[in-house]
């Protein structure tokens, strides 16, 4: 369970990463921001929200893997 929570939340970052950089490409008419952009306005104009919530699953997933080694 840990290993699923902390890949979506390499996922999550991930794609918090692209959309921060297609908003940074959109003033220059770079085709793939536009498309990524056009996909989700809100996670452009504020990708810290998909950051947020991969550093959450994240520390859920450090949770389980801790409560896992305790029970042993």
């Amino acid at each position: 369970m840990a290993g699923l929570f902390f890949l979506l939340a390499l996922l999550l970052g991930g794609a918090a990463f692209v959309f921060r950089q297609a908003a940074a490409e959109i003033p220059l008419g770079t085709s793939w921001a536009v498309e990524v952009c056009s996909t989700s306005k809100m996670f452009c104009h504020d990708p810290q929200y998909l950051a947020y919530a991969g550093g959450v699953l994240l520390v859920i997933a450090v949770g389980f893997k801790l409560g896992s080694l305790a029970n042993g």
